[in-house]
């Protein structure tokens, strides 16, 4: 039988959409490292001196910095995980399976990036995910480079609008499209997805109000009160970044793998992610130079340098993170 597994799926939930669900995550990370590349050069070291300047501008007062294990050992984190990127996308061409663990790596990535920004701007966050990306959304999102600043905002009831700080004229893009590669259709792709994650929050949220409260629906006004309440002020770039890895985890995960659609698009789909996983770590570094550590980050590229296994095998071209 054609697609045995997807119809076994279906029996349990009708509401699956594959073509959908690889499109738009393929197309998400497209979008970004369009964005990334068109606003911040295609070379690290552009990327760098870019963020640099942007740092410089959105922190004109002197940061404070939290302690030097916390910022670094985040840092090494997500440069070994974008590395781990960097290898898939170097070795591997139609090998689809890879892609599930490669997302977790891009998100790991990420992450780690985004706890030593908070160490940076001496900030601390519990340690758990749900912690991390609520806080970045408060309290980092507005500081960010383009396009990691986009933000959905809680306008009234279950509403939100979603924007580009820098290009609030942008508008959605359909993700189910074919990514054309223009800045229109980028901006609206990532616009259309924070929007996406906005209504998921806003379900997760009803969700669980629903089974710990005394009501069954948010027809009364206690119950629409409650759901205003709880609902996120802010749904930010790393809400979409945890979400994308639960849906490789779960959901969404098959349709990566599984069907008949070409396998050609993963090795592209692995430079994507690369790409923008060293952006994240570039624009770390950079929020680290622009603290009071600028001599600390000096020492910790060349420790990099020393002391990373495996470094010998590299080229001077796949050691992106020399940017000083």
């Amino acid at each position: 039988m054609d697609n045995w597994l997807y119809t076994e799926v279906l029996k349990e939930d009708d509401l699956r959409v594959p073509t959908f669900a690889r499109q738009s995550t393929i197309n998400w990370m497209k979008a970004l490292r369009f964005e990334i590349i068109n606003e911040h050069g295609s070379s690290t070291k552009e990327q760098f001196e870019s963020c640099l300047r942007h740092f410089k501008a959105v922190y004109p007062k002197k940061l404070v910095p939290l302690n030097n294990s916390y910022i670094f050992e985040s840092l090494y984190s997500s440069l070994t995980g974008s590395l781990s990127l960097q290898t898939s996308a170097k070795n591997f061409s139609k090998e689809s399976w890879v892609l599930p663990s490669a997302i977790v790596s891009w998100y790991y990535s990420v992450y780690f990036s985004v706890l030593s920004m908070f160490g940076s701007t001496g900030q601390s966050v519990d340690d758990n995910h749900a912690s991390a990306y609520r806080a970045f959304g408060s309290n980092l999102s507005d500081q960010m480079p383009h396009p990691l600043n986009m933000k959905a905002t809680h306008v009234k009831n279950e509403e939100y609008s979603s924007l580009f700080p820098q290009y609030p004229e942008a508008s959605s893009f359909s993700l189910s499209k074919t990514f054309p590669e223009t800045e229109e259709s980028a901006k609206g792709m990532i616009l259309e997805y924070l929007s996406g994650n906005a209504k998921y929050y806003t379900w997760l949220t009803k969700d669980r109000i629903l089974k710990k409260a005394d009501f069954s629906d948010f027809r009364t006004k206690i119950a629409k009160e409650e759901r205003n309440r709880r609902l996120p002020k802010t749904v930010a770039f790393m809400h979409c970044a945890f979400r994308y890895r639960g849906k490789a985890n779960y959901r969404d995960g098959i349709y990566l793998t599984y069907g008949k659609a070409s396998a050609d698009e993963t090795k592209e789909f692995l430079e994507d992610m690369k790409v923008v996983s060293q952006f994240a770590f570039i624009a770390a570094l950079a929020l680290a130079h622009r603290s009071p550590l600028k001599t600390e980050v000096v020492k910790f590229l060349e420790d990099v340098d020393k002391n990373l296994k495996g470094i010998d095998c590299m080229s001077s071209d796949e050691c992106f993170w020399r940017v000083l």
